[in-house]
């Protein structure tokens, strides 16, 4: 498996969730009835993929800098988390995900759910 693939492959690790959402298609998913509101929610979660992509890497720095004392973009980029690592980045990006996204689903009373139902693209049956 070429590198990119499985550094892919890795990222994605535990996120197949996503496929159960409504209207959910590789490459091209459609969430709500209203197209503009998928189009918002495809900027919301690029601006959050940005966001974490930065998180990432200033939590490898300040690691670097901790233990090595220095930082360079080549040590940024050939750095291998231990598995403990790996376990508290999958555990920070859970929670910033549910931080997020989490007004999506939570916090709605019954009305709001039903409301927010009715918007999102129901699966063909």
């Amino acid at each position: 498996m070429p590198q990119k693939d499985k550094q892919s492959t890795d990222l994605n690790a535990g996120l197949d969730y996503v496929k159960d959402l409504p209207g959910y298609e590789k490459g091209h998913p459609h969430y709500f009835n209203d197209q503009m509101t998928d189009h918002l929610l495809e900027i919301c979660l690029q601006l959050a993929g940005e966001i974490w992509v930065n998180r990432d890497r200033q939590t490898v720095m300040e690691h670097l800098l901790a233990t090595k004392g220095k930082v360079t973009p080549e040590m940024i980029e050939e750095f291998k988390p231990d598995s403990e690592m790996k376990q508290e980045l999958k555990d920070a990006r859970k929670v910033f995900s549910q931080r997020i996204f989490g007004s999506l689903y939570g916090n709605l009373e019954e009305a709001g759910k039903a409301e927010f139902m009715a918007s999102v693209v129901k699966e063909e049956g």
